[in-house]
């Protein structure tokens, strides 16, 4: 079975937070969660929380909530697809349909990234990676149809926009990951004098700020603060980092909190000379071409349901698999067993005779299978598996 629980944007960030993963958390997670089911993967963004199953039986949500150590009371907040609903969603939400900010493209990398992190932590997820595989597929040829490609929108480009329309000049930048990295990539374009950055410094910051040292550079949180304008919060941290404290008497600023958790104190949006946008907020902003993405997305919906039926085909056909690797294996056998009788030649030859007769049969089997998996769609799966089994296993 093929399911996903999860919460998103629908949700209030008060509440959203509560549920988000750090990066160590994530991977400590993960390798609980495979004690439930045989494939996980979770998908941790600011937008969403969602973890992706493949398991034989369904599993009972309050044993993942226990799980997680997450608070049962809000269960009824989450939402859960299973099967062709499932893969539809994944499919829709790396299309972008399910972002704040319509179509835009950082979810791409996000979903690449949880495949990979969920390989390296819990091992093969054979259904699930390709699940994943067959949604960037999709995603990738959607969004070449749809020309969203032609006009990228990301959260960087939305709230520069209101950086440029409030005619700020100097930004500093909390958190050098990869949305910081996506603000710098913004910013050296854009009409600003300083962007102060507070972090860890970085080969992908670094070039930044060997490129322009002028316009970039790493500074102390406080100093920073003091002479920015606009403060973008995009750290992973699992508290806030920016407090009442950091913020000087009377100073003006604008504070774009794009952080789940926030990385905003409380105490900050009360400061009367402070404004304070989080990342639920931020999607409002978006304007600037929104109605025509939406239109060509709509448009080309077509394309997400050719990869759903074409990845459903490919779960349908798995039923298979023990019967083709068993004719396989069998014609290994049949191969050696029939060396075994050769005379006359020696064990060099004999070895090339092996592997000549082992790649007919292997031909032949590639064929069987093609064979039936045009049988398969047919309808008539069963009835041509039977026959192979005559064929080739007795």
């Amino acid at each position: 079975m093929l399911w996903v629980i999860g919460i998103n944007h629908k949700v209030d960030i008060d509440i959203r937070q509560k549920f988000s993963l750090t990066k160590t958390k994530l991977q400590e997670k993960l390798i609980d969660l495979k004690k439930l089911a045989n494939e996980v993967i979770i998908l941790n963004t600011c937008n969403r929380v969602e973890i992706y199953f493949f398991s034989e039986d369904y599993i009972d949500i309050e044993k993942i909530f226990t799980e997680l150590g997450w608070d049962k009371k809000y269960m009824h907040l989450f939402y859960i697809h299973k099967d062709k609903d499932c893969i539809k969603h994944l499919f829709e939400v790396v299309c972008g349909f399910d972002s704040l900010i319509i179509g835009e493209e950082q979810i791409v990398a996000q979903v690449k990234e949880a495949k990979e992190i969920s390989k390296l932590v819990g091992g093969k997820n054979p259904v699930l990676e390709r699940l994943f595989e067959v949604a960037l597929k999709c995603s990738k040829e959607f969004r070449t149809k749809s020309k969203l490609n032609e006009h990228p929108i990301t959260i960087a480009s939305v709230v520069g926009r209101v950086i440029k329309e409030s005619n700020i000049k100097k930004v500093a930048i909390i958190g050098l990951g990869n949305i910081g990295f996506l603000f710098c990539n913004y910013f050296k374009n854009l009409d600003v004098d300083k962007v102060f950055l507070i972090g860890r410094k970085n080969e992908k910051i670094d070039q930044f700020v060997k490129l322009n040292p002028e316009k970039f550079g790493y500074y102390d949180k406080k100093e920073a603060i003091l002479e920015a304008q606009c403060l973008i919060c995009s750290t992973s941290a699992p508290h806030p980092v920016v407090h009442k404290d950091d913020i000087p008497e009377g100073k003006s600023l604008l504070i774009f909190d794009l952080a789940v958790p926030r990385d905003v104190d409380v105490e900050v949006y009360k400061l009367p000379n402070v404004k304070v946008i989080d990342i639920d907020q931020v999607h409002k902003m978006d304007t600037v071409n929104k109605e025509f993405r939406i239109s060509k997305m709509q448009e080309n919906y077509h394309i997400i349901d050719k990869y759903v039926d074409e990845f459903i085909d490919w779960l349908e056909f798995r039923q298979y698999k023990n019967l083709i690797m068993d004719m396989k294996k069998h014609a290994e056998q049949l191969c050696k067993m029939q060396v075994k009788k050769l005379k006359d030649f020696d064990n060099q030859e004999r070895e090339k005779i092996e592997v000549l007769l082992l790649r007919i049969a292997n031909l032949y089997i590639d064929r069987a299978v093609e064979v039936l998996r045009e049988a398969h769609k047919e309808g008539s799966g069963e009835i041509c598996s039977n026959l192979m089994r005559r064929i080739f296993l007795k």
